[in-house]
């Protein structure tokens, strides 16, 4: 594993495990939000168990654990339930009291929106996450299929260079063979020479002796000695005219066994180029497998922002409701307001202003929904286009090597 891969997958860690935490604490926000509510003396315990962690790290940043949100949960809730009737003056009960659901209905808004920010760090987080593992998962598999495509072209070099040799070798003795054959047929030959003159010589003595004895038979000796030595000289011609035909052969065959050497050279050439094709094929297949994988992680892409989506719409029936429960409150506000005028335009007051935080919050919240989705989309689009030219370049340099070995073979034919 290389340096880059090690520090690539400690950045992984770090962020896996700050996207579980992150996740943690929505999950736990979520439960929260949508659990019943506790006791009174819970609710005490929580509070005092909070402020006596949170009083040592006054100046230390506050911790968004499930505590914090609890913290923030049972705040909104006690401010719904203060004890203000036998504490406070009558003429200022109702705006104490509307105060006081103002400020619990915005520490409820405020727990809101903080939660969808977490969830969108989270799922943005992840699909960096996904991300960064397309494109190492990208980069090993064009490695790996250079690798591979460097391993067969060295196979078919070694190979090419192997079957050189062979052939080489093979015609060197072939020839050794032939040169050794026609040294044969010239030695005798030449024996055979040497046997005629030897005989024609021992011929020509046993004629002068014989002449010197006889005259008459000596004519008769001597065209009896021409006719031998004619009927030699036709025995030397046919031998030498064999022997020729020896060598005729002998060349015939060896010209036979170099075109047959030249034919399994043909042969082994054709391999090789199929050893390439099928080289270009697996990075052909391993260039399809990567950009599968790029799809593969486009659909579950989809899929979080689709998911991201519902829960988006999930928020916006919420923040219906809490709209519904405003205008409710609202509608017994002024009901309520033929009593007393002053608690009527409390009640008013605050109703807009939980609308206009409601607007606002649903402003935001869209806002950063799409942030999101923008930072994936882009995330997206920069892995498939490095996975892309990854395959691209993995795919040339193994042509580049299948050829460059092609090449060398040729070479060593020659």
């Amino acid at each position: 594993m290389t340096a880059i891969e090690t520090e690539t997958s400690a950045d992984l860690d770090s962020e896996n495990a700050s996207v579980a935490e992150n996740a943690v604490v929505v999950d736990a926000v979520s439960t929260d939000n949508n659990a019943a509510g506790s006791s009174s003396e819970s609710e005490a315990a929580a509070s005092q168990a909070t402020t006596e962690e949170a009083a040592p790290a006054e100046l230390a940043a506050t911790k968004l654990d499930p505590k914090f949100f609890t913290f923030l949960k049972d705040a909104s809730q006690k401010l719904l339930r203060l004890d203000t009737a036998s504490r406070v003056l009558p003429e200022e009960l109702a705006a104490v009291n509307a105060a006081a659901a103002e400020l619990s209905e915005m520490i409820q808004a405020f727990s809101s929106r903080l939660t969808v920010a977490l969830e969108a760090k989270a799922d943005a987080d992840q699909a960096a996450k996904e991300a960064e593992k397309a494109r190492i998962q990208a980069e090993k598999e064009a490695a790996r299929a250079r690798a591979l495509a460097e391993k067969e072209a060295e196979k078919a070099r070694i190979q090419a260079e192997k079957e050189a040799a062979r052939i080489q070798a093979q015609q060197e003795v072939e020839a050794m063979k032939a040169a050794a054959a026609a040294l044969k047929a010239a030695q005798l030959a030449e024996k055979e020479a040497a046997k005629a003159a030897a005989l024609a010589e021992k011929m020509a003595i046993l004629v002068a002796r014989e002449k010197a004895a006889e005259e008459a038979a000596a004519a008769k000796a001597q065209a009896q000695a021409e006719k031998e030595a004619a009927k030699e000289a036709a025995r030397l011609a046919k031998e030498q005219e064999a022997a020729e035909k020896a060598a005729a052969k002998e060349a015939a065959r060896l010209a036979k066994e170099q075109a047959d050497a030249e034919k399994a050279a043909a042969k082994e050439a054709a391999r090789l180029a199929k050893e390439q094709a099928d080289a270009e094929k697996a990075a052909a297949k391993a260039q399809a497998l990567a950009e599968k994988e790029a799809a593969r992680r486009a659909k579950e892409q989809a899929d979080a922002e689709k998911a991201a989506a519902k829960e988006a719409a999930r928020l916006a029936k919420e923040q219906a409701a809490a709209e519904k429960a405003a205008a409710k409150a609202k509608a017994l506000a002024e009901k309520e307001a033929a009593r007393a005028e002053q608690e009527k335009r409390a009640a008013e007051l605050a109703a807009i202003k939980a609308k206009e935080e409601a607007e606002r919050q649903k402003a935001a919240q869209i806002e950063e929904e799409a942030r999101a989705r923008r930072a994936a989309a882009r995330a997206k689009t920069i892995a498939e286009y490095e996975a892309k030219q990854k395959a691209r370049q993995a795919a040339a340099m193994a042509q580049f090597a299948a050829d460059r070995a092609a090449l060398a073979a040729a070479k060593n034919q020659k």
